[in-house]
């Protein structure tokens, strides 16, 4: 997560994130399986319940929809 909040207002893919839990770098070739992307959709709602924060008015952490997420403004 201390890359989605060192990304600011930038967006950062779900495939990105999941590179970046596995230690590895992101460069758009590498194959990011569904589970993959599942496990980051299910931190993300993990982190936003300990926050308090409600999906359909984040306080916090914003879903791009089809993308992935970035910190509200």
């Amino acid at each position: 997560m201390a890359d989605l909040l060192g990304s600011g207002r930038r967006v950062r893919a779900k495939s990105d994130l999941a590179m970046m839990l596995r230690g590895e770098q992101y460069t758009g070739v590498e194959f990011v399986s569904d589970s993959d992307a599942r496990a980051i959709e299910v931190h993300v709602a993990n982190l936003r319940r300990k926050l308090g924060e409600s999906p359909s008015s984040p306080r916090w952490i914003e879903t791009v929809r089809g993308v992935g997420y970035r910190l509200t403004a």
